[in-house]
């Protein structure tokens, strides 16, 4: 891993104050994987592996691709296409005094070679959570993932779907029905609005709004592991 700097004025950066906890983190150990010149895979799966080695069970893809988008947006990281297809990514203003080649493709400034991510519908504040979809621009053409959707407050039926109980059950969560009254009077007292109601649950669920701890994904009796039923 390159040496780094961390210079001071990254404290009174108004770029830098403008992210949120989450992002800020993200962006301070993304300046400890960048090569000499600011530059590193795109891939929010490359991303995530290097600067989370640690939490690799507590950050997901989706949060990195979140969390670019955000600081795109603040003006300190540019995305890009390099003439091997593939995307990456460079610290705008990075400042560090060159000491090695990179081994990363150079960016060739042309219009073409742009990644610009439009906001997602779904991304509400810095409160961790996303839904919905992000437009991707590449040069004067564009590629949605998937169809746009519009933010509404939570339903009055919004209730556990079978979708949410799969994937709890892959996962190893239970006692649902106090996440979800933990997460529907926070989400009602904040006046949240989401374009994937069940996609903000399954987070608030992984993050515990409710305090109740994960599950355990199983008990053991008469030496023989048992599947905990989900409630």
């Amino acid at each position: 891993m390159p040496t780094r700097i961390l210079r001071d004025g990254i404290l009174t950066s108004e770029r830098v104050n403008d992210l949120g906890p989450l992002e800020e983190v993200f962006y301070r150990r993304l300046m400890s994987v960048v090569d000499d010149h600011g530059r590193y895979y795109g891939n929010p799966a490359l991303i995530r592996a290097a600067c989370f080695p640690l939490k690799l069970d507590k950050v997901s893809d989706s949060d990195i691709g979140k969390w670019l988008l955000v600081t795109e947006k603040a003006g300190l990281v540019r995305q890009y296409l390099a003439t091997d297809g593939k995307r990456y990514l460079q610290l705008v203003d990075f400042g560090q005094r060159i000491q090695a080649k990179s081994k990363f493709p150079e960016p060739d400034n042309s219009p073409n070679s742009t990644v610009t991510h439009r906001e997602a519908p779904g991304v509400t504040g810095n409160n961790g959570l996303v839904g919905g979809v992000v437009e991707v621009e590449v040069g004067g053409g564009k590629a949605t993932r998937g169809r746009r959707k519009t933010e509404t407050p939570i339903p009055d039926d919004f209730t556990v779907s079978d979708r949410v109980k799969r994937w709890a059950a892959e996962k190893g969560y239970a006692r649902l029905p106090e996440h979800l009254e933990a997460f529907r009077l926070k989400a009602e007292a904040k006046g949240y609005r989401y374009a994937d109601w069940d996609a903000a649950l399954m987070n608030a669920i992984r993050d515990d709004w409710a305090g109740i701890g994960k599950s355990q994904k199983s008990t053991v009796s008469n030496g023989v592991a048992a599947s905990r039923p989900l409630q």
